[in-house]
């Protein structure tokens, strides 16, 4: 059978250009005769979307009378047309990527095969089973594409913030010494290693009130990027709340809010194609909230990748999907099953096929390190060794004389550990655990244990109520001995305290709320029962916490008290 696109034919098959640029307004004249309505008959104009006060808001400018067609040299802009009697007949919002709008101190250079573009494409709450369950085209034309799949890639930190941070700086939260509410601005991100070396740079969100550097924080004085989505994201989020509060918060005027973002990166692919790019797109809507939301991107994210190939776009390109952690707040994270899931996201990796060629260690690497214990440590040096070219000899982090992560060009050690790999305990997944009863007096110790712990938090909340315990809802027990697990464990020593006597996590229920919290519980052998690390809210808690303006924590452990309620 003929194969009507056989690469042997593809010299001959080039693309048509448009008719119009991909960034030009025109009427749309079949809608027009459909309505019945002449272009002569209408007036547009467009206002350009302004950002002010760094993150926290934007405007609109003055109205300008608009002609069509015709391309706009704004990021953003809303566009607007009257009929003779002066109702809105057509309101939109548009992301457009237009270079005139960057100011850079330095120009975007050409990408060549040693100076390759790397293109992040994060999925908030996707774990690797998830991405199977739901992705599955996706997951398929990956496999086409002969990405590598990484299938011990764990999470680091419990949410967004604290995994994004690892990937791009390379620092655990703590190492930044961030004030309270302070901005992002002088955080070393990776982004602005590529800039200061011919790289246009791009970064994208689709939830204002979620987005990793604005929930609970200021998020930037300036645009960290070349191209940033913020500002459209909050108009966006403004008109929605004004003019179509009835409309899900996954839509706008007929399009899924994911599409709306991908589509500006395929912008932004397109103008800079050739170039050097630097991008990092994270999709928060999709299944933030629920997984089962995640299959609508199916296609939509199936599609995006094959035009990547399509079109060229991977021939120069380092492109990774992965997910920060995965999902912590649905009724699978509840399930053993569940637990693990959550701290291993999805991590997949695409290289050209010349760095394969002039390279072959690293495909090796590659291909060994998708079942070695990864992390985003990990991830980040390898993004490191993308800008300073470092394939033969690929980099190994360092901090305060420790291994911190290691580049997954090069083969990671087979007995790495959790400790090893900057894993803190309550995210290994390298353990085994038993499934003990709920009903035993021990089980109600250690989540009354938990309770008592959250009511310290709050303490000094007088806007939080103190919680009661109501129920344990699930205990599991480390296994800790070469008779109990058949095996010498090697991946963490969840025991390194010989007072320890037994470790468990622990799911119980509180009242007011029914919150349901998941704790690392510590039984010593002198009696004492500690809670060790965090505790971890496994349930939605919706408006219960809308008092607490700040303060992650807090946010997941608080139920309002009446006087203070937000409804």
């Amino acid at each position: 059978m003929l194969d009507p696109f056989d690469r042997s034919l593809r010299a001959f098959l080039p693309k048509a250009k448009p008719l119009l640029d991909n960034n030009t307004l025109a009427f749309n004249q079949s809608a027009f005769r459909i309505a019945n309505v002449t272009q002569s008959s209408l007036r547009c104009y467009y206002q350009t979307i302004i950002r002010y006060d760094g993150d926290r808001g934007v405007r609109m400018n003055n109205t300008i009378p608009l002609e069509l067609p015709a391309t706009l040299p704004y990021d953003f802009y809303q566009v607007t047309c009257r009929n003779s009697s002066e109702a809105i007949i057509y309101k939109n919002l548009f992301s457009n990527i237009s270079p005139t709008s960057v100011h850079r101190d330095n120009p975007v250079e050409e990408e060549s095969p040693q100076h390759l573009s790397v293109i992040l494409f994060a999925i908030d709450s996707a774990s690797r089973s998830s991405a199977i369950r739901r992705l599955p085209k996706t997951m398929d034309i990956l496999r086409n594409l002969q990405a590598y799949d990484f299938k011990g890639h764990t999470k680091v930190g419990e949410n967004t913030f604290p995994n994004i941070i690892p990937l791009l700086t390379g620092l655990n939260v703590s190492e930044l010494h961030l004030p309270r509410r302070q901005y992002m601005d002088k955080i070393p991100f990776l982004w602005n290693n590529y800039s200061k070396n011919g790289y246009t740079t791009f970064y994208a969100e689709d939830t204002p009130t979620w987005d990793t550097f604005n929930f609970n924080k200021r998020g930037f004085q300036i645009p960290p990027t070349d191209h940033y989505m913020r500002p459209y994201q909050l108009a966006l989020w403004n008109v929605q709340k004004m003019d179509y509060p009835y409309i899900s918060n996954y839509c706008y005027n007929g399009m899924s809010r994911h599409s709306l973002q991908i589509n500006y990166l395929k912008q932004f692919l397109d103008l800079y194609k050739r170039k050097r790019r630097f991008a990092l797109s994270l999709i928060n809507v999709l299944c933030h909230n629920t997984e089962k939301n995640l299959q609508f991107g199916d296609d939509d994210l199936r599609d995006f990748v094959q035009w990547m190939d399509n079109e060229g776009h991977l021939k120069n390109t380092v492109f990774i999907i992965f997910g920060d952690h995965g999902n912590r707040i649905s009724g699978i994270r509840r399930t053993p099953i569940g637990y693990l899931e959550d701290r291993m996201p999805l991590l997949q990796m695409i290289i050209p096929e010349q760095l394969k060629a002039r390279h072959a260690t690293v495909h090796e690497s590659l291909l060994v390190n998708t079942n070695r214990l990864t992390t985003h440590f990990d991830l980040h040096q390898t993004i490191v060794d993308v800008l300073k070219q470092s394939f033969s000899e690929p980099s190994i982090a360092y901090r305060e004389g420790k291994v911190r992560g290691i580049s997954l060009f090069k083969t990671i050690p087979l007995a790495r550990t959790c400790r090893d790999a900057c894993i803190p305990d309550t995210y290994c997944v390298c353990d085994q655990t038993i499934e003990e009863p709920t009903s035993h007096a021990l089980a109600k110790t250690m989540s009354e244990t938990g309770v008592q712990m959250l009511n310290h938090i709050m303490f000094s909340e007088d806007r939080c109520a103190k919680l009661t315990f109501h129920k344990t809802t699930s205990v599991r027990r480390y296994l800790r001995t070469f008779q109990e697990t058949g095996i010498i464990q090697t991946a963490v020593s969840l025991f390194r305290n010989a007072d320890v006597l037994d470790r468990y996590i622990v799911q119980f229920q509180t009242i007011p709320g029914f919150g349901i919290f998941e704790a690392t519980i510590g039984v010593y052998l002198d009696g004492g029962i500690r809670v060790e690390g965090d505790i971890d809210r496994v349930n939605k808690y919706g408006n219960q916490s809308a008092c607490i303006q700040d303060g992650a924590l807090l946010r997941a452990y608080c139920y309002c008290v009446k006087k203070h309620r937000v409804n």
